[in-house]
């Protein structure tokens, strides 16, 4: 079978967190060359492995990112948000400071990423986002609505960006190294709900996007895709 990926680039935010490190090493296994920013946490060194350590919160962290992947590249053939501002507060103690700060790094940042990926004529941007753009959970309004914003980019992006192709990944919960010992109650909520009755694993994630940026998937634009184990599918009465 043909590698679809060797020898093309990937810019990826948020390379060090659990998705973020499935993904890279899942693209560096097909050959293929990524540009990984990373803020508190790093990576192993590989070969066709370029690390940007960058906080989000930096001026001009899109365009420096962008810049800084083709000059060590020459080019970016995908472009995958996936760093993201997951604060949790209730929304009684909602401010515009702590709302901006995850709009910020949720939908300014890929919004300007977005903007500048067509001027670079990347092929295809994928935008991480959560169910919860969809579904309300206490503690989470703001991250739900960033993520619901981000959905709304995806589709406008698709219509007005091609032909760039620009897709959402909607995910559920993907599980982490000691997540059902941290966070008992939610795994056990989501496992009751879930038709599956499991959580996903990052590699499973990092899966999926390769058949989203594949040829396989051409004919996609402006489309977010739900992978959350059948849980949007059931009536919330």
């Amino acid at each position: 079978m043909a590698n679809d990926f060797q020898g093309k680039v990937l810019l990826i935010t948020g390379a060090s967190g659990t998705i973020g490190r499935a993904l890279t090493q899942h693209f560096l296994a097909l050959d293929a060359i990524v540009c990984a920013q990373v803020n508190t946490r790093s990576l192993e060194a590989h070969p066709n492995l370029h690390i940007f350590p960058i906080d989000f919160k930096a001026v001009g962290v899109a365009r420096k990112l962008v810049e800084s992947s083709i000059e060590a590249t020459g080019k970016i053939d995908f472009l995958i948000n996936n760093a993201a501002n997951q604060d949790v507060f209730p929304l009684a103690a909602t401010t515009a400071e702590l709302a901006d700060d995850i709009f910020h790094a949720n939908v300014s940042i890929p919004a300007e990423f977005l903007a500048l990926a067509v001027k670079a004529k990347v092929k295809v941007c994928l935008n991480i986002s959560s169910i919860e753009a969809d579904s309300a959970r206490p503690g989470h309004a703001i991250y739900g609505a960033s993520k619901a914003a981000l959905d709304a980019l995806t589709r406008s992006a698709g219509q007005e960006l091609a032909p760039m192709r620009t897709l959402g990944l909607r995910l559920g919960l993907v599980g982490t190294s000691g997540i059902d010992q941290a966070w008992p109650e939610g795994v056990n909520s989501w496992k009751q709900s879930a038709p599956l009755k499991r959580y996903a694993t990052a590699n499973e994630v990092a899966g999926v996007v390769e058949f989203l940026l594949s040829p396989a998937n051409a004919w996609a634009t402006g489309t977010t895709y739900d992978f959350d184990g059948g849980i949007s599918t059931k009536a919330n009465w």
